[in-house]
């Protein structure tokens, strides 16, 4: 009885695949004419032959005998491996970047060259620490007075939630993330006292938290993207110190007068007074109403992509497309002027009185005591978080993924920098094996920083852990002498 059912079984399965295969083939239905040769069976057989189940051996009117085929030909085709897909549900969690950079010191003043690290590693373990540092370690002061700069970037995005319906569009929610970004920089003229009119440096700095909504969807061969976010800034300064070194003329005398103006205004989410931060938690409970209502600003990302080619796609990425600034009211205040005119020093007065010689008032000048006010801007100070755009190529050279090159060209605006507007761009190459692992390397002109980074990604699909590091810095020559480093790290889960 067991035999009988699996017999009608098998049967069942073979009858119904005969008939998916004869409705997917067209096929011409021959009808028997009794005045040709052969027999109803003949006809029946050429109908099996015509739906592809049977191949008929060529009729030569003798009887052949079966001989096998060859090896090649009885090899089934090998399953290709295919590249793993893209999570329809994701989890990032504690994406992490900190970046620190200058153009004074690098590494490679103090320590020795990673490759001879790394080929005297177990010396360095089980003998001796210090062999790490170079024999002599030099340090050229003059490149201090060249100008100093100095940059620091961190990024923190705790929680993003991502939706995708197999790539042909998704959204998701960015839940916290944070961006601090600050810069300090010396002009050359200042720490050379030179000739100068309003040469700028200083500090300039800023913390945004965000909570953002990305989209994307495809339309015929284009991929748009959009982002709408709503930005809280915590703190916000520009770089506002001026120097200057000139002529000046005082009761027929002719002199020079130098000078370093500082205007700092520190805004900042909440109230200091005094200087005092201990206050801060109780305003931020107490007045979180107001903030929603006064502080928040809305900005927008967006990006297109056109798929030109099968190797080839072209794009443009948008940051921070300003739509609502953010306020903020409160804020420390350090005014002042530090100066020497020598216009006011009269050098036959000084001979003949000598020791007796008071120096006039206003042949120097500094604050008395560096004093921090507490203030409050009435009208708010507008903040926008930087702005960027970028366009971008994806060319794969071998017409696959395995490996990509992305040349990027595009500009960015802050005004927490000296330079207001600068150029972005770089070249990148992307190692990409079926998804599961790659390499990303490149350098890149961002932020005002170049940088040389190297990623690595690990995908299981369920899990996925990115790790990178960049040597960066300020000058193009430094970057590759280890003036900054660049550490990012994450995590992402999904099925």
């Amino acid at each position: 009885m067991i035999y009988f059912k699996n017999f009608l079984f098998f049967f069942f399965l073979f009858s119904f695949g005969l008939f998916l295969n004869a409705l997917g083939d067209d096929h011409e239905v021959k009808e028997f004419d009794e005045t040709k040769p052969g027999t109803k069976e003949d006809v029946l057989m050429t109908e099996v032959i015509d739906w592809g189940i049977m191949t008929p051996p060529e009729y030569t009117g003798e009887t052949k005998e079966e001989t096998a085929e060859p090896p090649e030909e009885k090899q089934k085709e090998k399953k290709k491996f295919t590249s793993l897909t893209n999570r329809s549900f994701e989890l990032s969690l504690a994406q992490t970047s900190v970046n620190v950079s200058n153009n004074f010191i690098s590494a490679m003043d103090i320590y020795k060259r990673p490759i001879v690290i790394l080929f005297n590693i177990k010396d360095i373990i089980e003998e001796d620490f210090r062999l790490i540092y170079r024999d002599n370690i030099e340090i050229n002061i003059d490149e201090f007075f060249n100008g100093f700069k100095f940059d620091l970037n961190t990024t923190v995005k705790p929680l993003s939630i991502n939706i995708n319906s197999k790539d042909r569009w998704g959204f998701g929610l960015d839940i916290g993330h944070i961006n601090v970004i600050g810069n300090f920089s010396l002009p050359e003229k200042m720490l050379k006292v030179e000739e100068a009119k309003d040469e700028k440096g200083g500090l300039g700095g800023a913390a945004f938290a965000d909570i953002g909504i990305p989209v994307f969807f495809n339309v015929r061969d284009f991929k748009v993207k959009i982002r709408p976010a709503v930005y809280l800034p915590v703190f916000y300064v520009e770089p506002n110190v001026t120097y200057n070194f000139g002529r000046s003329f005082h009761e027929g005398n002719e002199g020079t007068r130098i000078s370093a103006d500082y205007k700092i205004d520190l805004y900042s989410i909440f109230k200091i007074e005094d200087g005092d931060f201990s206050k801060m938690q109780d305003y931020l409970f107490k007045n979180y109403w107001n903030i929603l209502r006064e502080n928040l600003g809305y900005d927008l990302g967006f990006g297109l992509e056109y798929r030109f080619n099968s190797w080839l796609d072209i794009g443009v990425d948008v940051f921070n497309l300003p739509f609502y600034r953010a306020k903020l009211y409160d804020y420390l205040k350090l005014h002042g002027e530090v100066f020497v005119d020598s216009s006011y020093i009269n050098i036959n007065e000084v001979i003949e009185q000598m020791e007796n010689y008071k120096v006039p008032e206003g042949a120097y000048g500094y604050p008395e005591d560096f004093e921090i006010l507490s203030a409050v801007n009435k009208n708010g100070q507008k903040i926008f978080r930087p702005f960027k755009m970028i366009f971008y190529g994806n060319y794969r050279p071998f017409d696959k993924p395995i490996l990509t090159l992305v040349p990027s060209l595009g500009f960015s605006v802050s005004r927490i920098y000296l330079n207001k507007g600068a150029v972005e761009g770089g070249l990148s190459a992307i190692l990409n094996l079926k998804n599961i692992f790659y390499i990303k390397g490149g350098i890149n002109y961002n932020d005002r920083i170049w940088k040389n980074s190297l990623d690595f990604v690990l995908n299981s699909r369920l899990l996925e852990i990115n790790l990178g590091i960049s040597s960066q810095s300020q000058e193009f020559k430094k970057s590759f002498n280890y003036s900054g480093f660049g550490v990012n790290f994450g995590l992402k889960l999904g099925f």
